[in-house]
């Protein structure tokens, strides 16, 4: 039977300590992966709308 004392209280918080330092470690990599991903979609969006305008415009000036 597993007794509850102080000392093994504090052991377990230890432990829980570095699983939540290292969850939150995985967490932020996730995150920047995630940002620069979204960057990226971003910068293709800008780009392509761009495009079009280009296009639309080149269509205005040859039907005018």
């Amino acid at each position: 039977m597993d007794k509850r004392t102080v000392s093994s209280a504090h052991e377990r918080i230890n432990e829980l300590n570095v699983t939540f330092a290292s969850l939150r470690t995985e967490v932020t990599i996730q995150h920047k992966e995630l940002f620069t991903r979204v960057k990226r979609l971003e910068a293709i969006m800008i780009g392509a709308t761009g495009f079009i305008i280009a296009l639309l415009v080149a269509v205005l000036i040859k039907m005018g």
